[in-house]
């Protein structure tokens, strides 16, 4: 007779592989409480752009450089985005070619359930592992994701659509 799989993942999973399935699972929580409140249509490139600009960037050139993409495609997702009603643009000063991204007040109903989604997920994490557990993987996470990169860094960048 065979043993069921286990639910939880050996100890010797490959750390990346548990990164990008923890990113993925979250990516998930997040756009199913936004279906849930109307915006199931959004990409998650739409969403993190979204996002973002909830967070205070405020210009196509500073989201390409956040998200990796280039400033011709974050151009063509705030298009969507504007057509949607979920995103203002208006001139920016100085520099005519600068337009400042503010979202809309559907825009930002959007960003407070991506975080609304955020805070559920990180209260399961703490159900699953402790408060004190969480803690230190944030500080690992946020230690490796700020460390200077080496010369050997790819210029590849994981993209969420």
């Amino acid at each position: 007779m065979s043993e069921a799989p286990s639910a939880a993942p050996a100890a010797g999973h490959d750390l990346g592989v548990l990164l990008a399935a923890c990113c993925e699972r979250l990516v998930r929580n997040v756009l199913g409480e936004l279906s849930t409140v109307g915006y199931g249509h959004l990409t998650p490139s739409q969403s993190l752009t979204l996002l973002f600009i909830g967070d205070g960037l405020d210009t196509v050139t500073q989201l390409a450089d956040r998200l990796g993409m280039t400033t011709q495609a974050i151009s063509k997702i705030c298009a969507t985005l504007h057509a949607e009603g979920l995103l203002e643009r208006q001139a920016g000063g100085a520099d005519g070619r600068v337009r400042r991204l503010e979202p809309t007040a559907a825009g930002a109903r959007a960003v407070d359930a991506m975080r609304t989604a955020g805070v559920a997920a990180e209260q399961a994490w703490v159900a699953l592992v402790g408060a004190d557990t969480l803690a230190v993987v944030r500080e690992a996470l946020t230690a490796f994701a700020f460390a200077p990169e080496t010369a050997r860094v790819s210029p590849v960048h994981i993209r969420f659509a």
